[in-house]
């Protein structure tokens, strides 16, 4: 159908886009109508649509594209992202969208797309030999999912995608939590980088800097930590015996 090689170029449009290709409201409704009953295209939301791929039924987006392409301002953040860079040992049924515009979750081809609100949108980049993808760096990533630490992510799952990581600029991680100016998420921080740093060998200023955050206040770090923890005093964190307890662990 005319039209169709256009949108199926795009992968994700909404209705502007397609306006662009048909040039007025009527026929682009009536287009639209049938590139749907045809099986070409699919709404995900209201005012949000897929090209559907006719040799396999399926969208040729991925739920990144989607995610990324919800509203303006929107970009893949948190677990999501951890995903996206092979940093996460399961496959969530979730993607996680971090925007300033709210919009609420919804479901799409058995994913759910929820809303994460942001301050501002630090390390966000388009990865290379990609479309449509907007997505917070790995630094960035870190900082956002230690802050969610006990939300949407747990400890244990947590340590497991950092211990996966080859490396951290520190200087980004610094810059990300200065953004936040969180002395929880200072102290969070702070300590699981510590844990790892024979890996990243973070620079001992960095972790001073760190500790000159830290004022008042003895920090949980889950609440595992409430019932069986021990006490780090160089990060004023109460953590569970198990993670005190890591090989690797190096306490600066």
């Amino acid at each position: 159908m005319k039209g169709y090689q256009d949108l199926a170029q795009k992968i994700v449009f909404n209705f502007n886009d397609a306006l662009n290709i048909f040039k007025n409201k009527p026929t682009t409704y009536g287009a639209l109508n049938r590139l749907e009953k045809q099986g070409l295209i699919k709404k995900v939301r209201n005012n949000l649509y897929v090209s559907i791929n006719p040799s396999t039924g399926y969208a040729f987006a991925t739920k990144y594209q989607i995610g990324s392409s919800i509203n303006r301002d929107a970009y893949i953040s948190h677990l999501s992202a951890l995903e996206y860079y092979g940093y996460q040992n399961q496959v969530s049924h979730i993607c996680y969208v971090s925007s300033y515009q709210r919009f609420n979750s919804f479901d799409y081809e058995g994913i759910t797309f929820k809303h994460m609100p942001i301050k501002n949108n630090h390390g966000v980049v388009s990865p290379p030999y990609t479309e449509l993808i907007k997505i917070t760096d790995i630094e960035k990533t870190i900082v956002d999912t230690i802050q969610s630490l006990g939300s949407i992510v747990d400890l244990e799952e947590l340590i497991n995608s950092i211990d996966m990581l080859p490396k951290l600029d520190e200087h980004k991680i610094m810059t990300y939590l200065d953004a936040y100016q969180i002395q929880a998420l200072y102290q969070k921080t702070g300590y699981l980088i510590s844990l790892f740093n024979d890996t990243f060998k973070f620079s001992q200023s960095f972790f001073e800097t760190i500790k000159k955050k830290i004022h008042k206040g003895v920090l949980y770090i889950s609440d595992e930590a409430k019932q069986n923890g021990t006490f780090i005093k160089d990060y004023q964190v109460i953590v569970p015996k198990w993670l005190k307890e890591r090989g690797t662990l190096h306490e600066i």
